[in-house]
């Protein structure tokens, strides 16, 4: 494995059987998952509780892949100015669904354009939006050219759904890192984070086991699926509940002298 963490992040870009490294592809990802976004991904209440006091009173927050607005939607009231810019149109189109606040701009655009169309923020906000750029590098050093003040930088390392981890551990496929890859290529750059790591809880409801074994797509017996998950299943009144807890790390750059 090559010890320079920018390469070992392109490395796992390119790994990608998606290819959604390529902007054809990804946007053509975000079309088809768009609509049903929201409703697939779990609530994030403590991360953005923590993100909304570290940011109350700052005159400015810009989201680089802001999508839905799932998570810059609940900062809009801390902020006196949100710009959320995504270069999935169909995700945006979402966001505006909802009715953001008058303040709230939505910007259509990527990474790779963003000095063009917005200018430099006072915090700017990375959520997993890092995880389909090959030249991390160049993407780090867009971001905080664009971040007066403050670059947050949201990942995880791939931990996440106790399904998802069994699924790669039977295949021998191992998990990403990307929290502590990010982290590793901040070192790399002489730049100075905090680091907090936050702590979420999801729970999904089933009407029937057949459904939670659906979901869940083990390459298992039923027995040996309900096995492998039963310390994060309950069953009661003949509904199966199926809880869990994951970290979310979040890297917090304060400007200084430019790298």
């Amino acid at each position: 494995m090559p010890a320079d963490p920018f390469i070992r992040w392109r490395d796992l870009v390119y790994s990608a059987r998606s290819e959604r490294y390529r902007p054809e592809r990804d946007l053509a990802f975000w079309q088809g998952k768009a609509a049903g976004y929201d409703h697939s991904q779990p609530p994030l209440p403590n991360t953005a509780a923590c993100l909304r006091e570290d940011l109350r009173g700052l005159g400015s927050l810009l989201e680089v892949g802001a999508g839905t607005g799932r998570l810059l939607l609940p900062l809009a009231d801390a902020v006196a100015q949100v710009t959320a810019l995504d270069h999935s149109p169909d995700m945006l189109a979402q966001l505006q669904a909802k009715g953001p606040p008058a303040h709230v701009r939505a910007v259509c655009g990527s990474l790779e354009e963003a000095e063009g169309v917005v200018a430099p923020h006072d915090a700017v906000l990375a959520a997993w939006s890092l995880a389909y750029q090959p030249d991390l590098r160049a993407a780090l050093l867009t971001l905080r050219r664009l971040s007066r003040r403050a670059l947050y930088l949201l990942e995880d390392d791939g931990v996440g759904s106790p399904h998802v981890q069994l699924r790669r551990a039977l295949a021998g496929t191992p998990k990403p890192g990307r929290a502590s890859l990010l982290q590793d290529a901040l070192d790399a750059l002489a730049w100075t984070c905090d680091v907090r790591r936050v702590t979420e809880r999801r729970r999904l409801t089933f009407t029937d086991i057949a459904s939670l074994l659906a979901f869940a797509r083990l390459p298992l017996s039923e027995s040996e699926s309900l096995a492998a998950l039963g310390p994060f299943l309950t069953e009661e009144d003949g509904q199966w509940t199926y809880a869990w807890t994951f970290d979310i790390t979040i890297l917090r750059v304060d400007q200084g002298v430019r790298a």
